[in-house]
């Protein structure tokens, strides 16, 4: 039975560090380790969760498709 907590944690698991020293990561990314979990979010829940549980990342996506591109802001924390 999947438990919430697992949801930050598969979110902490996802994230990857650029080597010029920021935080990033894609929905996709969100998404597979939410499987592993056994979690199973669509792309637009993955986005909403983010968006309001994570609100020091941005999204930084320069098309309009759902596997977003976050990024950690400048002084920002992972919630």
């Amino acid at each position: 039975m999947p438990r919430a907590y697992e949801i930050h944690a598969a979110f902490v698991a996802a994230i990857q560090h650029n080597p010029k020293g920021y935080r990033w990561l894609r929905t996709a990314d969100f998404i597979r380790e939410l499987a592993k979990v056994h979690w199973h979010f669509s792309q637009n829940d993955a986005n909403e969760w983010i968006e309001r549980y994570q609100p020091d990342f941005a999204d930084r996506t320069t098309d309009h498709s759902e596997n977003r591109l976050w990024i950690l802001r400048n002084m920002g924390r992972v919630h």
